[in-house]
């Protein structure tokens, strides 16, 4: 493990000869790029909105460059969150934490909030942030993380946790322990939401995992006091979560030319995360029905686009946490003809008629307030969210034009 102090990653100094690699790498890159793009632009079988077709090629071209170049062109999460402050005029403070003695120091960014005043609400955000853990923050998480606290009427904190391959499987999942563990000192855990896309999911869901039965490398949230341990969060939301560390889902194969994410970008993920597969921890559908049916949560929202390639696998989980009379309100909501993380992308572009964004910002509004189409009910109605059972709520703009 490499020390970084608490950034997300050190950008490598490059010398010539690998800054010159690079440069070629990337004039070979641009011209087919260009064709990728104005190819599936003029065959768009699949009706993917441009902003789909340029992540979903030009992911592929990054994943084509050697990690130490990659690592190079991406500037620290704290940095992106520092720059993204001081353009928005926000309020930033950070706080470094201590994950324990076997890992690295990581920091919680509090955006426009005191990071030890409640909120006039008292309600908290806590946020991960996606990107296969060997990526950081980006626009669109930082906008999608504010956008989310707004709504919650919350105090909005990110967590910047250290990337792999510096810092391995479970090394991300004591930070956010942490992470939590310092708001809890602050607030009680029906004030805590968690939320985060794609990797940032499924960290969110091995924190759940955590508090049901902490991992044995990483120190328990709660520490001996039983009241606090029989507390619940007030919710949990995962924007496209990975729920496993295979590839063997069918939808692998019949969205692969539709989604941004591959086969080949996991086996990437993976080498440089190093995740034990068989641990609930790192793969939420190694839990049973009855572990996954006491979570300490008392609201579950799982988002994921028909598009991409972890759907099956998001849905196999919803009928997991949702099976049990015991488990959280848990509601799956399938997002139509859109991919992976797709608020995430559409917030950046301040594209704010997305299915899955509308979706995920009206659940937090109204949390405990929705019908059983994951829509807003009307201000005099009466109904929870709808448990996860054997139906699927399958959504389309048409369904979410009302609720803007």
């Amino acid at each position: 493990m490499t020390a970084i102090g608490a950034k997300s990653h050190l950008p490598p100094q490059l010398t010539l000869l690998q800054r010159l690699q690079l440069l070629t790498r990337i004039l070979i890159a641009l011209p087919r790029l260009i064709f990728r793009i104005t190819r599936d632009l003029l065959f768009n079988h699949d009706s993917a909105s441009f902003s789909t077709i340029w992540m979903r090629n030009t992911s592929r071209v990054a994943d084509s460059l050697p990690h130490p170049q990659a690592r190079a062109l991406q500037r620290p999460s704290g940095s992106t969150i520092a720059s993204l402050c001081k353009t928005y005029s926000l309020r930033h403070e950070t706080i470094e934490l201590d994950a324990g003695s076997a890992f690295p120091l990581a920091t919680l960014h509090f955006i426009d909030c005191d990071p030890t005043a409640r909120s006039p609400s008292g309600n908290v955000l806590l946020y991960f942030h996606g990107g296969g853990y060997i990526t950081p923050l980006s626009t669109g998480h930082f906008k999608f993380a504010r956008a989310a606290a707004q709504r919650l009427t919350a105090k909005c904190v990110l967590l910047e946790y250290t990337l792999a391959p510096e810092l391995k499987y479970p090394g991300q999942l004591a930070q956010a322990a942490a992470a939590l563990r310092y708001l809890l000192q602050h607030h009680d855990a029906a004030e805590v939401t968690i939320a985060g896309d794609s990797a940032g999911g499924n960290l969110a869901l091995g924190v759940l995992a955590h508090l049901r039965d902490p991992h044995p490398l990483v120190r328990p949230v709660f520490e001996g006091d039983l009241r606090q341990q029989e507390q619940k969060l007030c919710a949990v939301l995962c924007v496209s979560p990975r729920c496993a560390n295979t590839c063997d889902a069918e939808s692998y194969t019949y969205n692969a030319s539709k989604d941004i994410v591959s086969r080949a970008l996991m086996e990437v993920f993976n080498s440089h995360w190093e995740p034990v597969k068989e641990e609930v921890w790192a793969t939420p559908l190694a839990g049973t029905k009855e572990f996954w049916g006491s979570v300490p949560a008392k609201k579950v929202l799982l988002l994921a686009g028909t598009d991409e390639v972890y759907v099956d696998d998001i849905r196999r989980f919803g009928e997991l946490l949702g099976s049990s009379s015991q488990a959280a309100s848990t509601e799956l909501v399938l997002c139509a003809e859109e991919t992976h993380a797709q608020a995430i992308r559409d917030v950046a572009v301040n594209n704010w008629d997305g299915v899955m964004l509308k979706v995920a910002l009206n659940w937090l509004q109204n949390l405990g307030t929705l019908n059983d189409r994951g829509l807003p009910l009307p201000p005099n109605s009466k109904g929870v969210c709808a448990v996860w059972n054997d139906t699927i709520n399958v959504m389309t703009d048409s369904d979410t034009r009302h609720a803007r």
